[in-house]
Parts: C-alpha cells; sequence; structure tokens
C-alpha cells in the first residue's frame, strides 16, 4: 500500500509544480512584450497545464482514499477474524 500513496505525494507534487508553472506563463502573458501569436500560444499553454494540474491534483487525492479505505477494510477484516 506504501506505493499507491508514494504514487499519490508524486501526482501531487506534480499538480504543485504545474500550479507554480501557471503563475509565471499568467505573468509572461500579461506582458506587453509578446506578440499576437505568443500571447496565443501562451494561452493555450496556461489552458492546458490548468487541466493537469486539476487532474493531477485528483488524481494524488483519488490515490490517497484509496489507500485509506483499503487499509480500513484490511483492519476490518483482521479484528474480525480474531
Amino acid at each position: 500500500m506504501a506505493d499507491i500513496l508514494e504514487l499519490s505525494v508524486q501526482y501531487r507534487n506534480s499538480g504543485i509544480a504545474c500550479k507554480y508553472k501557471l503563475v509565471e506563463l499568467r505573468r509572461r502573458a500579461d506582458s506587453e512584450d509578446l506578440t499576437f501569436e505568443e500571447k496565443v500560444e501562451v494561452k493555450r499553454q496556461i489552458t492546458m497545464l490548468t487541466a493537469m494540474s486539476r487532474d493531477c491534483i485528483a488524481i494524488s487525492n483519488y490515490l490517497r482514499t484509496y489507500s485509506e479505505r483499503r487499509d480500513r477494510l484490511e483492519q476490518l477484516r483482521k479484528s474480525a477474524r480474531v
């Protein structure tokens, strides 16, 4: 089960890294130095990265919840045997 929790942490870290990158991209999108095409590309990247960040954190939560439920089920089974 520790593997699932480790995977959950990795997904959460990836989601957080995406959020940091989003801050950087939003600052860049507000820059007056960009051409129209560059702004469109940055906004496209923001859209994609927003979805990736949300999905990574959602998967992290799912894995953590799955692990916790499985642990509780195993404890109930052990206590029922005794």
